[in-house]
């Protein structure tokens, strides 16, 4: 791998999770399709959906088969099945997916309902409570607004690209 890749991929799991180093790359394939998966689950894979998560395969991920995967891939498998193929995944893993997932669903400026009944069926595969899908889901609302007042702030003018 080289620098570029490695400190691309530190970047981003350090700006987003707080990491101090990258996770292995294993089960990435699997975890980009569930997201996809649950992006899809009002029946429309957006554009800016799948923008969004092959953006976040670009960044995390240096195997330009899964960047393309990501770009391609229909979402038609079925979740569950999908998700039982890999290992079980660690418990400090686990709400991660969920976040990506509600981000990646909310790409398109909604997290519509059907999207996220399919991203609360992941999240109890994983043997995640409600409770903490709702506690992401808040979070995810609060970084989108914070996000906009930032822009807003930093171009008053609009978006000048």
């Amino acid at each position: 791998m080289s620098d570029i890749d490695l400190d691309r991929r530190r970047w981003v799991m350090k700006e987003l999770f707080g990491m101090k180093t990258a996770p292995p790359e294993r089960e990435f394939e699997v975890f980009t399709k569930a997201v996809l998966i649950c992006a899809k689950g009002d029946g429309v894979l957006a554009p800016e959906e799948r923008t969004w998560i092959a953006g976040l395969a670009a960044c995390y991920n240096t195997k330009n088969s899964e960047y393309e995967m990501a770009k391609t891939y229909q979402g038609d498998d079925e979740l569950l099945q999908l998700i039982a193929k890999i290992p079980a995944i660690n418990n400090s893993g686990r709400r991660a997916v969920i976040y990506i997932a509600i981000k990646a669903c909310a790409a398109d400026g909604e997290y519509h309902p059907d999207e996220r009944a399919s991203v609360h069926k992941l999240a109890k595969y994983l043997g995640i409570e409600e409770d903490e899908v709702t506690q992401i889901e808040e979070i995810c609302t609060e970084e989108a607004k914070i996000r906009e007042k930032r822009i807003a702030a930093l171009f008053p003018e609009g978006i000048p690209y």
